[in-house]
């Protein structure tokens, strides 16, 4: 049996403004939606308000747009004087009272080349249990499945979580019977009123057949965007609650696998991914010993001073009653663009991309595809 992850990135519609290559002009640009958001939730509009809102708007008219359900707001108009676009709130709209809506973001789609570069890395590494990161939805994996993937998969599921405001989701595609799933879209941090998961904990257990169940926990992590302390926190929270649903299970007898896109290196400072190392029974499949060169999963094009290029950010962990059964694991990097020249300058092992991943805008995915066979 053969078990992956990976972050397939371009399997829904991206928000333009979190697909830039740029990470400090999305900070910058989601600040001034935040900004802009606010000054639409104040509860009068007076005359510099609304110059403000045209001002800010006009800057972020590529990647927002203002939805109204119903009410008096205004409409996108284009200055005669300084040839800008920016949103005109009209005089009848006094406040936030005047109209239902919100900000939405613009979306980008994503080319058929890079679709099929997907497909390249799915078929490629073939694995009987998938788990899917960054997914529209059920129905993206119905299409993808049905119409790119070499091996239809006889059963998928995705479940819509609502804690993600891209609307990404955690999908699993599977050659055998679902015979049960949970989901933690709505589990919270204790006390609070705040989700645990970015996305989810998509728990299922899968029957090979009457003899063999795999339990499967699916997971994407708080990603690195914004504050490295905050995100950090809060992916140690992420780590904290799976370990806590795994005292669940009986790692050493039950066939118990956690794994995805937790967006940390094992190596980091601030150790958000302790508490599934430090799990008793549960063991990751790559060794976290091993040189960053060897073990990589993600790489980023622009990573500034004193940043590797060279990260893991994907992970397979397995419970000890599987432990003994691996018989191998591997990456398929081949549908990272330019990993041939990041592998190269950083002493990895040579890798040639698909000959279809041509240019960035090509990539199956900034990230690879980590696997792991089992003797069962």
């Amino acid at each position: 049996m053969r078990i992956a992850t990976f972050n397939l990135e371009n399997l829904f519609r991206r928000a333009k403004v979190l697909n830039l290559r740029d990470s400090e002009k999305t900070t910058k640009l989601l600040d001034k939606i935040r900004q802009l958001a606010s000054l639409l939730d104040e509860p009068a509009y007076t005359a510099p308000l609304r110059a403000e809102v045209f001002n800010l708007s006009a800057e972020l008219r590529e990647y927002i747009d203002i939805r109204k359900d119903f009410g008096t707001l205004g409409s996108w108009r284009k200055d005669t004087h300084t040839e800008r676009t920016g949103f005109r709130v009209s005089r009848q709209a006094k406040g936030r009272s005047s109209w239902s809506g919100q900000i939405v973001f613009r979306f980008e789609d994503f080319s058929d080349q890079q679709r099929m570069n997907t497909a390249l890395v799915v078929n490629s590494v073939n694995a009987d249990i998938f788990c899917a990161i960054e997914v529209e939805g059920m129905e993206a994996l119905r299409v993808f499945n049905r119409s790119v993937a070499a091996t239809s998969y006889s059963e998928y599921i995705a479940i819509d979580s609502p804690n993600d405001p891209r609307g990404i989701d955690i999908g699993c595609l599977t050659r055998y019977h679902i015979s049960s799933l949970i989901t933690h879209v709505f589990d919270f941090v204790p006390g609070t009123k705040r989700r645990i998961f970015s996305r989810d904990c998509l728990e299922l257990a899968i029957d090979r057949d009457e003899d063999t169940r795999i339990h499967v926990l699916c997971n994407h992590f708080k990603s690195q965007m914004g504050a490295a302390d905050e995100s950090a926190a809060k992916r140690l929270e992420q780590a904290r609650a799976v370990a806590a649903i795994l005292d669940r299970y009986d790692l050493t007898k039950q066939y118990v696998v956690v794994m995805g896109d937790l967006n940390e290196d094992i190596s980091s400072t601030f150790g958000s991914l302790h508490p599934l190392l430090q799990k008793n029974g549960l063991y990751p499949v790559v060794d976290p010993a091993l040189p960053m060169n060897q073990r990589y999963t993600h790489y980023y094009e622009d990573a500034g001073a004193g940043r590797p290029k060279l990260t893991q950010l994907d992970y397979i962990f397995v419970s000890e009653a599987l432990r003994h059964r691996i018989t191998g694991y591997g990456f398929e990097r081949r549908g990272i663009h330019g990993i041939d020249a990041v592998a190269a300058r950083e002493g990895a092992e040579p890798i040639t991309p698909f000959p279809t991943v041509t240019g960035p805008d090509l990539s199956a995915s900034d990230h690879a595809a980590l696997w792991v066979d089992l003797d069962l």
